[in-house]
């Protein structure tokens, strides 16, 4: 999967919060929160938004960490706008399910992407990075962890 286009100089950055079963909540609402924030700024500034926050997932409701139902989620994509950011979220737990209907879903959409310096980047929060692997995102790249 490709964007569509390149990106037009000063475009938003459409940011996709890739969201499965029992997302960690602080995990994409943190940054959420922190991008409107800056949104926020810019246009007291008298400067357009510079991100589009949209949740996307395999299901078009599911349930948070914290048992709070999500709905309205869109859709996995078939196509990204450029620029784009998708970001992965961990999930509780020490381990992180692979095999559920939805993370097969999620993971064999992240293997289509290709990703691309300012057209189509990767973000990962906490244990998103496992999903990131498992999608063999990370081949060959470095990253690190948490001590545990």
């Amino acid at each position: 999967m490709k964007p569509l286009e390149s990106p037009l100089p000063g475009a938003p950055i459409q940011v996709l919060f890739a969201l499965l079963p029992g997302s960690l909540v602080l995990d994409w609402a943190g940054p959420a929160e922190a991008l409107r924030i800056a949104n926020q700024r810019l246009q007291a500034q008298g400067l357009p938004p510079r991100f589009e926050l949209h949740f996307v997932s395999p299901q078009s409701e599911t349930v948070s960490s914290v048992g709070l139902m999500l709905a309205g989620l869109a859709p996995l994509p078939d196509t990204l706008p450029a620029p784009c950011w998708v970001v992965l979220v961990g999930l509780p737990g020490r381990e992180i399910c692979v095999t559920s209907d939805a993370a097969r879903a999620l993971l064999h959409w992240l293997r289509g992407l290709r990703l691309e310096p300012q057209v189509l980047e990767l973000v990962s929060v906490c244990a998103g990075s496992v999903l990131a692997a498992h999608a063999g995102l990370l081949a060959g790249r470095r990253c690190s962890r948490a001590a545990t």
